[in-house]
């Protein structure tokens, strides 16, 4: 994996990267209001290349080593970076696996780990900028109640689909997706799962995907439950 310098608000950092988009090797990367607002509602740190209209996801390590010594080497070091854990790796595996189900999901541009073991964002995910569409989650409270069913119904026949294919959403509410100016669904957050293959432990993982707080209310959870047992055969 080639090293890139990547300037954040003017500090400099070294990357791991691996990508097949034409970045140069020096970045520097800017954080617009756009950014500041996802920041305010998760933990990763975003920063903008406003020349590739690219959109960079980082993630700081759990420990800090002056506080968990141990700790921060043994999960934020030795598993997360040495062995190919970090979270960026994983979210732009489970980009591919959205894709050959047939979902949109954002275009993952390149991946990268720290080079430098006392840089705290030790996971870089460079993705597709979409400056235009909305949240899944504003899209929902903003529609009258026939409207909402039937914007589930299709967030729920995306996860059909991705569970056809032998996977399941870690995270399933509609914040981690977008819809872009033709309506469209994009998934722009893509942690999944493998099913397991028993039956019934298939069904309970199914069910115990749904979630009233994400869904946003318990009628919500069991319409989405009732459609994918009817979909599924469950």
């Amino acid at each position: 994996m080639p090293l890139y310098r990547v300037s954040l608000n003017g500090v400099a950092r070294w990357y791991y990267m691996r990508t097949r988009f034409a970045f140069t090797s020096h970045l520097a990367l800017s954080q617009p209001g756009t950014t500041r607002q996802m920041e305010a509602v998760g933990s990763s740190r975003f920063f903008l290349d406003e020349a590739s209209n690219t959109l960079f996801k980082l993630v700081a390590d759990k420990y800090v080593v002056q506080r968990h010594p141990f700790k921060w080497w043994i999960r934020d070091i030795l598993e997360k970076r040495l062995l190919g854990g970090f979270d960026a790796l994983k979210e732009w595996r489970a980009n591919t696996c959205i894709r050959r189900a047939g979902l949109r999901a954002i275009e993952c541009r390149g991946v990268r780990v720290a080079l430098n073991p006392f840089n705290p964002l030790g996971s870089l995910l460079a993705m597709e900028h979409l400056d235009r569409g909305e949240s899944g989650a504003d899209y929902f409270r903003r529609q009258e109640e026939d409207a909402r069913l039937a914007f589930l119904q299709r967030v729920c026949d995306d996860a059909v689909a991705l569970i056809r294919h032998g996977y399941y959403h870690r995270d399933f509410h509609y914040g981690n997706l977008l819809l872009d100016d033709a309506g469209e669904i994009v998934w722009i957050d893509t942690h999944v799962k493998r099913l397991p293959q028993d039956a019934s432990q298939r069904r309970q993982t199914i069910v115990a995907m749904l979630s009233p707080t994400k869904l946003q209310g318990e009628r919500y959870r069991a319409f989405a439950e009732a459609y994918l047992i009817r979909q599924l055969a469950l």
